[in-house]
């Protein structure tokens, strides 16, 4: 009975680290990036259009930083490469555009963008969104800054995560497993 109880209390806690705090972060981490969209809304005119844009890419980057830990997408190093590049790539889009029409970039973009995460093996895929961003909405420099911002904000969330509740759980599920072997 009382191991009945142990393994109840520990799936509920399992589920607390795993899914509760991290869908807190998820939270805190998207009221982070309203709050700094809404205060710098004077200077980032040009975003008006693009800021939801952004901001629904770093929100599924977000989930999959934190609620999917074991996915290969969720790596800081593949993460940070790929939203770099993405803005890099889509911010060139922005002038391809005024040459080739917005739908000839938009496939020049994206096709530069997939063989640049390959290459660089840094495949996150809610990264590839950020450059039609940037060719779509003409998103300027302004843009490269805020996805700094969120590089740093969901990075640095990320590792304090990594470092609390994710390796917690892999202590613990070591402890258990040596308890099973020794039974």
């Amino acid at each position: 009975m009382n191991e009945r109880i142990s393994d109840n209390t520990s799936a509920r806690i399992q589920f607390v680290k795993s899914a509760v705090i991290p869908s807190i972060l998820l939270g805190i981490t998207l009221s982070i990036f309203s709050a700094l969209f809404f205060a710098l809304r004077d200077y980032l005119i040009i975003l008006v259009d693009a800021k939801y844009l952004i901001f629904a890419s770093f929100g599924s980057t977000a989930f999959i930083m934190y609620l999917m830990p074991k996915s290969p997408s969720a790596n800081i190093s593949k993460f940070a490469k790929s939203y770099v590049a993405a803005s890099l790539i889509g911010y060139a889009g922005l002038y391809i555009s005024g040459y080739l029409g917005i739908f000839a970039a938009i496939a020049i973009v994206e096709t530069f963008i997939a063989i640049t995460m390959v290459a660089l093996k840094a495949e996150h895929p809610p990264a590839a969104a950020i450059g039609l961003v940037f060719t779509i909405n003409r998103v300027g420099v302004a843009g490269i800054l805020l996805i700094i911002i969120g590089i740093l904000t969901i990075s640095g969330l990320t590792i304090i995560l990594n470092k609390t509740v994710h390796v917690a759980e892999q202590e613990e599920s070591v402890i258990r497993s040596k308890k099973k072997s020794k039974l």
